[in-house]
C-alpha cells in the first residue's frame, strides 16, 4: 500500500470538506434568518414601532412625544446606531432595558416604555428581539431631544422605589412550540401587545389595578374600554370571530370601530399578526374575569336604531344645547350627514358606520365620541384605509367649537346612543387636552408641602434633641 494517499483522494477530500461546511454555513444562515424573522415578528407583536417612530420619521429612531400626565416623553432613538441608538447595548443590557425599565447607563425609564408588561417576555424571544434590533434594523444616528419632566418626576432614581412596589412578573419558561392556545393568547395580550397597559385602571400611584384588569381606563384624552367577559360592561357577546376581525382590521359592522391609540395598535402591530396568534388573543381575552362597572342596561353596542329625518329634528330640551335645541342636529346635517346618512345608518358597505349599535355611541363614557370628531379617524389595516376627517382646533374641513362638538355629542348620543351624556364645552376642553389628571398629579402641590414640612419637622425635632444633649452635658 502508498505511503501517501494519492492526489485524486486529498481532492475528493477536500470538496467533501468543502461541502459540508457550505452546507454548515446554509445551515446556519438558515438559523439566523429565522432568529431575525422571530425577532421582527415579536418587535410587531410589542408594538415597538409606534412609540419609537416619529411622524413622517424613521422607523425605531424615536422622537415621537408621548403624552402622560406628568408631561410630554420623549420616545428614544432603539436602532443600532452606536453613538445615538443602542448599538453598544449587550443582550444582557437589552433584557434589562426591556425587562427592568433601565438603561445601559444605569438611568431609570419611565414606565411609558411598558417594561412591567415586557418583564414577561422570555430569554428565548428575549434573544431573538435582540438579534433583529442589532442586525435586522437600519441603524440611524439621530439625537432627539432629553425628556423634560416637572419636579419631582424629573428625578428618575424615584422609580426605584415604585418598581419595588409594582415592577412586573419575572419572566416565564415558556416553550412558544407548545403552548396552549390560551397561554399563547395571555403571553401576547399580557406580555407583547401589552393590552393592561391602556385597558386597566390605574391607582393613585400611577400603577396598574390588578383587581380591575382590563376594566377600561381614561389615557390621554380617549377611553380603552372594558373588553372582560362581561356582556353588560365588557364584549361577552362578541364572538370570537368578531375579535379576531376586530384585531385584524379595526372594524366589527353593528359593534364598533378603532381610533386614536387603539387604531394605531391595530394599524402597526395587530392587523400584522397571523390568524393563529389573532385566535389565541381572542380566546384569552373572552375567558378574562367580567368587570361590571357600566350604568347602562345592554351592552355599548346595542343602542339606537335607525331613525327617520322627522324623527331627527324633535327637539329634545334636557341636553346641554337646551336653550339651541337644533344646534346639534344642524351640526350633524352639516358636518356628518352626507357620510353617515340623515338616519344615522351609513354606507350601505360599511366602510362609513352606522352610528346606532356603535359602541362608541352608545358607550357610558363619551370620550371616544368626542376624541374621535376633535381628531378624526386615520386607520390603515388590512387592506384598507379609513379616514375621517376632524373637526377640532386644527381642522382642515371645518372648525368646530367645544360648544358646537359638546352638542353634536348629546345629539348623537339622544339620537342613536344611550342618551345619558350631557357633555359641556369645559368637558371637551379637558378631554382633548389629555384628561382630567390623575390624583397625584393633581394633588402634587399639597404632596410636596406635606413632605417638606415633615422633612422641617424631623430636623427640627433633632435640632432640639441636640441642643437638650449639649445641656445635659454643660450640667453634667
Amino acid at each position: 500500500m502508498p505511503k501517501f494517499l494519492s492526489c485524486r483522494t486529498v481532492v475528493h477530500a477536500a470538496v467533501a470538506v468543502a461541502g459540508l461546511v457550505g452546507v454548515g454555513a446554509a445551515v446556519a444562515q438558515d438559523r439566523d434568518s429565522a432568529i431575525l424573522k422571530r425577532g421582527a415578528d415579536l418587535a410587531t407583536a410589542g408594538d415597538c414601532v409606534a412609540c419609537h417612530t416619529a411622524p413622517g420619521g424613521k422607523a425605531f429612531a424615536g422622537g415621537l412625544v408621548i403624552s402622560s400626565p406628568m408631561g410630554g416623553i420623549v420616545s428614544s432613538n432603539i436602532t443600532p446606531d452606536k453613538t445615538t441608538g443602542i448599538g453598544e447595548y449587550t443582550e444582557s443590557d437589552f433584557a434589562k432595558a426591556l425587562r427592568q425599565g433601565i438603561r445601559k447607563d444605569g438611568a431609570h425609564l419611565y414606565p411609558a416604555m411598558p417594561y412591567p408588561s415586557y418583564s414577561a417576555i422570555t430569554d428565548a424571544d428575549i434573544h431573538a428581539m435582540y438579534e433583529y434590533f442589532m442586525h435586522g434594523v437600519q441603524p440611524v444616528t439621530q439625537t432627539n431631544p432629553k425628556t423634560g419632566l416637572n419636579f419631582p418626576f424629573n428625578i428618575r432614581a424615584m422609580m426605584i422605589g415604585w418598581n419595588l412596589l409594582f415592577g412586573g412578573p419575572s419572566p416565564k419558561t415558556l416553550d412558544a412550540q407548545h403552548m396552549s392556545q390560551i397561554e399563547r393568547g395571555r403571553y401576547l395580550a399580557d406580555a407583547l401587545e401589552h393590552c393592561g397597559t391602556c385597558h386597566t385602571p390605574r391607582n393613585f400611584l400611577l400603577a396598574e389595578r390588578g383587581s380591575e384588569y382590563l376594566g377600561g381606563a381614561t389615557l390621554a384624552g380617549w377611553y380603552a374600554p372594558n373588553i372582560t367577559s362581561s356582556v353588560r360592561s365588557g364584549i361577552g357577546d362578541w364572538s370570537e370571530g368578531d375579535l379576531v376581525q376586530y384585531l385584524r382590521s379595526g372594524s366589527v359592522p353593528g359593534r364598533s370601530q378603532a381610533a386614536g391609540m387603539m387604531g394605531e395598535a391595530i394599524e402597526h402591530s395587530l392587523s400584522k399578526l397571523s390568524d393563529d396568534d389573532l385566535h389565541a388573543i381572542a380566546v384569552y381575552i373572552k375567558q378574562v374575569p367580567a368587570i361590571e362597572n357600566s350604568p347602562g342596561d345592554r351592552a355599548r353596542d346595542r343602542y339606537g336604531s335607525a331613525q327617520s329625518i322627522l324623527d331627527i329634528q324633535k327637539p329634545k330640551l334636557d341636553r346641554e344645547d337646551a336653550l339651541f335645541p337644533m344646534d346639534g342636529k344642524r351640526i350633524y346635517v352639516n358636518n356628518c350627514a352626507a357620510c353617515h346618512g340623515l338616519d344615522g345608518a351609513g354606507a350601505a358597505d360599511h366602510f362609513t358606520p352606522s352610528l346606532f349599535s356603535n359602541a362608541v355611541v352608545g358607550a357610558p363614557n363619551p370620550d371616544n365620541l368626542i376624541m374621535a370628531i376633535v381628531h378624526g379617524v386615520d386607520r390603515d389595516a388590512n387592506g384598507q384605509h379609513v379616514l375621517m376627517p376632524g373637526f377640532g382646533p386644527d381642522s382642515d374641513v371645518q372648525r368646530l367649537s367645544d360648544r358646537d362638538v359638546a352638542n353634536l355629542v348629546n345629539y348623537l348620543t339622544e339620537t342613536f346612543g344611550s342618551g345619558d351624556h350631557h357633555v359641556t364645552a369645559d368637558y371637551v376642553l379637558t378631554a382633548r387636552n389629555g384628561g382630567p389628571l390623575p390624583g397625584l398629579v393633581r394633588n402634587l402641590p399639597y404632596l410636596v408641602s406635606g413632605v417638606m414640612v415633615a422633612v422641617l419637622t424631623v430636623i427640627a425635632l433633632i435640632v432640639l434633641w441636640v441642643m437638650r444633649r449639649a445641656r445635659r452635658a454643660i450640667i453634667d
